[in-house]
C-alpha cells in the first residue's frame, strides 16, 4: 500500500528528473523533488505555521494562566481552553501537518535506500514509460553508468556523510528555533522547550549520519524551504497584526499618522457664549 502510493510515484518522478536534467545529476534531482513535495504540501504547512505563530503570540497569556492556577490544574485547563476558544486557535492544529509528512519521509527513505543498491535496487520501482526514457534505458542496460552523486562529488548512496548530516542538523536547529516561542523563565514548559531546540537537531544529525546521504540532503533542502516559508508566514502575520491595531485605533476614535502615533479625532468642546440682554 505504502509502496504503491508513495514509494513508486516518488521513484518515478525522481528518475524522470534524473533523465532530463543536464549532466544527469542525481543530487540535483533529489533537490528538485524535495522542492516539489514542499510546494505540494504548502497549503497544509501554511496552516501549521500560522497556528504556531498564533500560539507564540499567546505565550505571555498562557504563562500568566499557569502562574495564577499553579495549584489547580482543572481550573488552569479550563481557562486555557477558554483562551483558545476566544482566539479561535486549535492547540492540536500543528500536529496534523507533521503526521501528514511522515509517509512522505518514509517513502523517500525507501526510494533512496533502493537507489543506493544500484540499478537492481530501483529498477523494479519504475513504470514502463520511465524505463523507456533514453538515459534510464542506458543505465538499465549498463548499470555502471548510474552515479548517485551530487554535483559529481558527494556520493548520495553512501552512509556516514558527516558534512550533509551536520548541515541537516544545523538547518533543523534554525528551523526549530524559529518556531519556538520565547517563554517566561518562570514557566515550567520553558525548560522543555530549550531541550527540544537542541534535541531535534541532534537527532536529525545522528540519523542523517547513519542513513544514505540522499536523506540528509532531503532534510537540508526541506529545512531551508521551511525556514523561507516560516519567514514569509511570520511577516504576513506581523502585517496583519499591525493592520488590526490601526483599525482598532481608528474605530476607538483615533487615527495614526505617518509614524504610527495616534491622533484624537474628537473635536474640542467650545464654551457657550452668554446671550446679550
Amino acid at each position: 500500500m505504502l509502496e504503491a502510493i508513495f514509494v513508486k510515484p516518488f521513484a518515478n518522478v525522481l528518475f524522470t528528473l534524473y533523465n532530463f536534467l543536464p549532466g544527469h545529476d542525481f543530487g540535483l534531482a533529489v533537490i528538485i523533488l524535495t522542492a516539489m513535495i514542499r510546494l505540494a504540501l504548502w497549503p497544509v504547512l501554511a496552516k501549521q505555521l500560522k497556528s504556531q505563530k498564533k500560539m507564540q503570540a499567546l505565550q505571555p497569556e498562557i504563562a500568566r494562566i499557569r502562574r495564577d492556577n499553579a495549584g489547580d490544574s482543572q481550573k488552569m485547563n479550563a481557562e486555557m481552553m477558554e483562551l483558545y476558544k476566544q482566539k479561535e486557535i486549535n492547540p492540536l492544529a500543528s500536529c496534523l501537518p507533521l503526521l501528514i509528512q511522515f509517509p512522505f519521509l518514509i517513502g523517500l527513505f525507501v526510494v533512496f535506500s533502493h537507489a543506493a543498491s544500484g540499478v537492481n535496487g530501483f529498477e523494479k520501482l519504475l513504470y514502463e514509460p520511465v524505463k523507456n526514457l533514453s538515459f534510464i534505458k542506458e543505465i538499465l542496460a549498463t548499470p555502471s553508468l548510474f552515479q548517485a552523486k551530487l554535483f559529481g562529488i558527494i556520493d548520495l548512496s553512501m552512509k556516514g556523510n558527516i558534512f550533509l548530516a551536520a548541515v541537516a542538523g544545523v538547518t533543523q536547529f534554525i528551523q526549530v528555533k524559529q518556531i519556538t516561542p520565547t517563554a517566561d523563565p518562570n514557566d515550567p514548559s520553558a525548560a522543555a522547550n530549550k531541550v527540544m531546540v537542541w534535541l531535534f537537531p541532534a537527532l536529525t544529525g545522528y540519523i542523517g549520519f547513519t542513513v544514505v546521504a540522499a536523506l540528509p540532503l532531503y532534510w537540508t533542502v526541506s529545512n531551508l524551504i521551511s525556514i523561507l516559508q516560516q519567514t514569509v508566514i511570520s511577516n504576513k502575520e506581523v502585517d496583519k497584526m499591525e493592520e488590526a491595531q490601526v483599525v482598532t485605533k481608528v474605530r476607538s476614535g483615533g487615527k495614526t499618522d505617518g509614524d504610527g502615533s495616534q491622533k484624537n479625532l474628537a473635536k474640542p468642546k467650545t464654551s457657550k457664549k452668554t446671550k446679550k440682554k
